[in-house]
């Protein structure tokens, strides 16, 4: 199970997205990629407050849309079971003395509640909380099972 933080879901709409995000997701078994509530309150507050030349309307559609097809059955919520993780979050985040928001230590707790992975941009806000964390930005940690695999067909057809 891999959370994506809502960098990663902004990145996917971005009209010039990041290709090593876009060859990690594509990398990765779909049905294994969550949100959370507080992904959705982000994105759906980021579409709001688009400046009024921007189509809101349109976008936060087509956000609805992606929640409801893509991500259908696969949202996690803060709830009583995470927020007993919550302490734990806290406690690491003073121990390091890191300044870290309140959403992100919610995100925390929802990640090590359900033994998730991470996919975020900002490791660094997170390595102090246990929780494992991935990087899609990260060319070392993009995927290369196509490259691996015409290398094999090559080498292959060489014999």
């Amino acid at each position: 199970m891999i959370i994506l933080n809502t960098a990663v879901i902004l990145e996917m709409i971005s009209p010039g997205p990041q290709k090593n995000v876009l060859q990690w997701l594509d990398a990765q078994d779909a049905t294994q990629l969550y949100l959370t509530s507080l992904n959705v309150a982000a994105l759906f507050t980021w579409a709001d407050n688009l400046p009024e030349n921007q189509p809101k309307a349109a976008l936060s559609d087509a956000l609805l849309e992606m929640l409801n097809q893509d991500f259908a059955g696969r949202l996690l919520s803060f709830d009583a079971a995470s927020a007993l993780y919550y302490p734990e979050v806290l406690t690491l985040t003073k121990a390091a003395n890191i300044v870290m928001s309140e959403r992100d230590m919610q995100l925390a707790a929802i990640c090590l509640h359900h033994q998730a992975r991470l996919a975020t941009d900002h490791t660094e806000v997170f390595a102090h909380t246990g929780v494992v964390l991935v990087n899609p930005w990260d060319t070392a940690e993009t995927p290369r099972w196509r490259e691996e695999a015409a290398e094999y067909y090559v080498m292959s057809r060489k014999s």
